[in-house]
């Protein structure tokens, strides 16, 4: 999350997302890392609009010292043990290009899925220059290569989504089954749900 993009109209859609997942009851100890790319700029006022827009407690908002420049202390100050939405300014590498502070690389997200047995983690993506599903398949492709037997499911819009991933299929098939029953026949457009299993099971 970058400064110049709080408050747009994405983040409203994240909170509903949020806000309906918790109600329904699929999220658990849930909490929101920020993942500021521009850390120093942030004030009190925008942790807190961060926490409205998303629709959750500032108690819930990740607060960190270290800078993402420094990746492994970065995510060593995350000692959150229940489920955790991560929003970097794009989403999850899949190359060596671009600007680290933006992505999270898959092996951190390997590290936070591995670190709490049946956590759900949640990843927003945002998209250009091609095809959301394209990017959503490249993006489970590369966690895949440092993880076996995970789950994933994910809600697609034309240039965004939303990855949920967790170690227990079950907890995305569970947020599958929650957003079909919301969308009801429109989630075939918008809801994937699958499972990664090792090349030997």
């Amino acid at each position: 999350m970058n400064l110049r993009y709080l408050g747009d109209a994405l983040d409203h859609w994240k909170g509903s997302l949020f806000e309906y997942l918790a109600n329904v009851g699929v999220l658990r100890e849930f909490a929101v890392d920020p993942m500021a790319s521009d850390l120093l700029e942030w004030a009190e006022a925008d942790y807190a609009l961060f926490a409205r827009l998303l629709r959750v407690n500032k108690s819930q908002i990740i607060r960190h010292k270290v800078r993402l420049s420094d990746r492994p202390r970065y995510f060593a100050e995350i000692i959150h043990q229940g489920d955790l939405f991560l929003d970097p300014d794009t989403g999850i590498a899949t190359s060596g290009g671009g600007k680290a502070g933006q992505y999270i690389r898959p092996r951190e997200v390997v590290s936070l899925l591995m670190d709490v047995p049946g956590r759900l983690l949640a990843v927003y993506q945002h998209v250009r220059a091609q095809k959301v599903m394209a990017r959503v398949d490249t993006c489970i492709a590369t966690v895949a290569k440092d993880i076996e037997n995970f789950g994933w499911c994910s809600y697609e819009s034309g240039t965004v989504a939303m990855l949920f991933l967790s170690h227990q299929p079950d907890r995305t098939k569970d947020v599958g089954k929650a957003l079909e029953g919301l969308l009801g026949r429109h989630a075939v457009q918008r809801v994937r749900v699958g499972v990664n299993r090792s090349s030997g099971g």
